[in-house]
Order: C-alpha cells, then structure tokens, then sequence
C-alpha cells in the first residue's frame, strides 16, 4: 500500500494548564499502550493504523482513583483522522465526546 494513502490516526492532548501535581496518563489504541506517562505535558501521538474499527482507550491516574474512557473510531481506506481529547475539570476525567476531524 501507498504510504501516502495509508491511514493514520493522530491523538491530541493539548496541555491542560495549571494543576498542582502530575499524575499518570495512558492512551490505547486496541489494548496496546500507546503512551505512558505524565498529564500535564500533553500529548500529540501520530500512529498509523488499519482500515476498520479502533478502540482509543484513556486512564487518568489519581492515586487510589482511575479515570477512563473508551472512544470508538471507525477508518475508512485511504483516511487520516484526529481525535482531540477535552478534559473536564468538574468531572475529573475526558469528555464523553472528543472532537473527531477527518483530513483528506
């Protein structure tokens, strides 16, 4: 397959701003850890990935309490995508929606 017409799915985080500790953020993809690493950097992954359906995964730890999500993607062939995650700071976790952009 073409490189340039393989699809890719990037996975955004932007950094979240203040909080007064880091605390441990992991993103799946399919159940294979993806990252593994602090919250209040951000993320901004680039992962290329098979046409069909994906499961992107989310776990905030904070300390005794964990946080997650799960965030069906479908890609078509040939389709790049982003999926941008919201955090909620009343609700301690992602938002149930993230922002999903297709690129052609």
């Amino acid at each position: 397959m073409d490189r340039a017409l393989a699809p890719n799915l990037r996975i955004v985080f932007p950094k979240p701003g203040f909080f007064l500790t880091d605390v441990r953020f992991v993103i799946m993809l399919d159940g294979h850890i993806v990252y593994d690493g602090g919250f209040m950097q951000g993320v901004d992954l680039y992962l290329p990935v098979t046409t069909g359906p994906h499961v992107v995964s989310t776990r905030i730890d904070l300390g005794v309490i964990s946080r997650s999500r799960d965030y069906p993607v479908h890609v078509p062939p040939g389709q790049a995508f982003s999926l941008e995650l919201e955090y909620s700071r009343f609700w301690g976790n992602f938002t149930k929606k993230p922002k999903l952009v297709a690129h052609a």
